[in-house]
Order: structure tokens, then C-alpha cells, then sequence
């Protein structure tokens, strides 16, 4: 992927917070790359699934979590204290997609070995949140497993017409920024991209039949005027959104 030059960039000292992030990898039709934070705390917590952009694809197991500061934030002391959970941040291979179905399985699986391995994780509050590509990948994950979270936040996200009404049986918030090129926010139904609903399209189609869904819309200029950055990088103000983070941590699964 071809990086514009007022891409977001991490903070200084996500590097340190990435740190914390234990490596891993998991077998299943091939090999996921993973790293994945563990919580100081007693009893159960949650687990949160993050993924990545088509900016982190690859195979190193570092750049989901070096890019932005949205794959970290929920490690930083704040929120630990708060909140203490699991963070898993597995890695898409740059010849996949987190949308396949093969790498639904995959994460699947992983999640289930992880539960495993881990009983104080709470298997009533799984959430997954992910970013354009990750975000895609996050709508096509809860369309095949909607009984696996608890609540999911899809960030400059799209998703194909087929099993929309999925979406309707879990806590869903969406955030998109209104003049996004890269993945648009809607798509004319007279386009090429007919099948494909942006964020805003989800939205109207099911906001009637589905009182779990959310949806935060940042106006044209919105990201550029308080951020300086590509308006796509709607993840940065997301990252920034303590009512967004609280909303998530207090979903269990139905």
C-alpha cells in the first residue's frame, strides 16, 4: 500500500508499549503471526481482537502495533487500570485479507486456543475492533461468528449487501470521516461498488431494525483542521474517544 504523506504516524513512546506485547504464532492452514498483551490482575477479563490495516500487511509482527497507536492504546496504564484485558493483535500476511475465509477461521481458532490457554479471559466479553482493512475484516468476522462477541468497533469500514442482518445481533459502534477516498463512507448504488456498503450506508440500511448499532460520522475538513492528516486515518480520534472505549468494556455477550 502506497503510504500519502499526511498518513498518521505513533507517538513517541508507542514503541515502549509495543514492547509489552508478547510474540506468538498459530498454526491453522498456515501460519498466523500474533502478539498478544497480558493483563497484571485476578478474575476474569476481557479479551479484545484488534486489526490491522492494509498499511501493517506483512510479515514482520511488529508493524500492526508500530504504525498507529490504535493497536496499543488499550495497553497504556490508563486503561489497564481501569479495564484490565487481553489484547490479541495477530498479523495479516501482505498476500491475505483479513476478510477471507480462511482468515476468519484462522483468528477463530487462535481465539479458541487462546481460551484455552488462558481461563481468566471471560469468553462473554470478547470484543474486536479493527481499522480499514481490519475494519472490513471485522464486519466480515462478526457476519460469520455473531455468538462470538460481545461488541465490535469498525473504523473506516465496508462490507459487502450479503448477511447485512448479522450486524444486527451484536453492539456495533462505526466511525468514518465523511471525506475518506480511500475507503468511502458511502458507495453510489449506481457505481462499480454497487454491492459495497461504507459506514454511512450500514447506518441507514439497518438503523430502524437494529437499536445495538451506533455510528459516528466526522465532517468534511473535520481531520485535517484538528489533525493535520489524511482523513481516512480516522482511527486517530477513535484512539482518542473515552466514551468509545468505555462503551466497549461495558457489552457482554447476550
Amino acid at each position: 500500500m502506497r503510504i500519502p504523506e499526511n498518513w498518521d504516524k505513533p507517538s513517541p513512546d508507542n514503541d515502549l508499549i509495543s514492547a509489552k506485547f508478547e510474540y506468538g504464532s498459530f498454526e491453522y492452514s498456515g501460519r498466523l503471526k500474533y502478539r498478544i498483551f497480558k493483563p497484571v490482575s485476578s478474575g476474569k477479563v476481557p479479551l479484545v481482537l484488534y486489526l490491522h490495516g492494509a498499511d501493517a500487511f506483512g510479515d514482520d509482527n511488529e508493524s500492526q502495533l508500530t504504525m498507529h497507536d490504535i493497536g496499543t492504546v488499550l495497553a497504556r496504564e490508563k486503561w489497564q487500570e481501569k479495564h484490565p484485558s487481553y489484547i490479541l493483535a495477530p498479523q495479516c500476511r501482505a498476500s491475505g485479507h483479513w476478510a477471507g475465509p480462511e482468515s476468519g477461521k484462522r483468528l477463530c481458532g487462535l481465539i479458541s486456543s487462546l481460551l484455552k490457554e488462558y481461563p481468566d479471559i471471560d469468553d462473554e466479553r470478547i470484543y474486536i475492533y479493527g481499522y480499514s482493512a481490519g475494519g472490513i475484516g471485522t464486519l466480515r468476522l462478526i457476519k460469520a461468528h455473531p455468538e462470538l462477541f460481545a461488541a465490535a468497533i469498525p473504523v473506516c469500514a465496508a462490507t459487502e449487501r450479503e448477511e447485512l442482518e448479522k450486524l444486527t445481533l451484536l453492539p456495533i459502534w462505526l466511525f468514518h470521516a465523511a471525506d475518506d477516498e480511500i475507503v468511502k463512507v458511502s458507495y453510489d448504488r449506481n457505481s462499480f461498488f454497487s454491492s459495497q456498503l461504507g459506514s454511512r450506508d450500514i447506518f441507514r440500511e439497518l438503523k430502524d431494525r437494529a437499536p445495538l448499532l451506533k455510528y459516528t460520522e466526522y465532517p468534511v475538513g473535520f481531520m485535517q483542521e484538528k489533525y493535520g492528516i489524511n482523513p481516512h486515518c480516522t482511527w486517530v480520534p477513535v484512539s482518542e474517544d473515552e466514551d468509545a472505549w468505555e462503551w466497549l468494556f461495558s457489552n457482554k455477550r447476550q
